[in-house]
Parts: C-alpha cells; sequence; structure tokens
C-alpha cells in the first residue's frame, strides 16, 4: 500500500506515521476533496471517509483525507463517496462562516483528533 495524506492542516504532518507520505494543500477544503478525486480518478482508494465525524463541511475549514495512492482501476466506491463529499460541500458553501483568528488552532485540533481516530481504525 502507498498511503498518503492530502490536508489543508499543517498540524496533521506532526501525526503522520512513517509509512504516509503528506500533501499538504494552502488552500479550502474543497480543493482537499479536489486533489483527492484527481487522484482518485488515477485509481487511489479512499482508506477513511473523508467526512468522518459526521461535520458539515460549513462547520469547519479544516479537511484531511487518507487514501491509499496504489494506481490501477477506477475504484467505484472511492468515485461515489468523494463525488458525494465534493456535492455536500458546494451545498453547504453558501452557509460557510467566516471564522476568528482565535478559533482555528481548536479547529485544527478537532481535524487533527478525527485523523488519529482514522489512524486507529487503520492499524
Amino acid at each position: 500500500m502507498k498511503a498518503v495524506i492530502i490536508s489543508n492542516n499543517v498540524d496533521i504532518e506532526d501525526l503522520l506515521p512513517s509509512a504516509f507520505s503528506f500533501l499538504l494543500l494552502d488552500g479550502s477544503a474543497k480543493d482537499v476533496l479536489t486533489a483527492a478525486r484527481d487522484r482518485i480518478h488515477l485509481g487511489a482508494k479512499l482508506l477513511a471517509h473523508p467526512m468522518a465525524g459526521r461535520l458539515r463541511p460549513n462547520e469547519t475549514p479544516y479537511m484531511t483525507v487518507v487514501l491509499d495512492d496504489s494506481r490501477g482501476e477506477l475504484d467505484l466506491p472511492s468515485f461515489e463517496i468523494i463525488e458525494y463529499c465534493l456535492a455536500e460541500e458546494e451545498k453547504y458553501a453558501p452557509m460557510r462562516k467566516k471564522y476568528d483568528e482565535t478559533l482555528l488552532p481548536d479547529l485544527r485540533f478537532i481535524n487533527c483528533e478525527l485523523f488519529q481516530s482514522i489512524l486507529e481504525e487503520l492499524k
């Protein structure tokens, strides 16, 4: 397995197991989902649901996606999930909040906690 983490949360890098590569995006949650979708189109597979923790896209600006980046046939379940997530991102975009800078560390922390629970499930 060739695992990759795609995130716009800089704090995720400190939590990475050595077997994972990391792609940090300076962009939105939609940018993270789009980068994951592009890799899925090339045969990557989701190792966890991108919306784990049931946070709506308008409730946090941070997104972390875990993929098996091995290339092969299109994985239909991964494709369907990532397209659903992108549709949800679009649906909630008009409701996106402006976040106070003092709140961002807390939102990064929540994203890190969700990521750590995903890592536990993958062990």
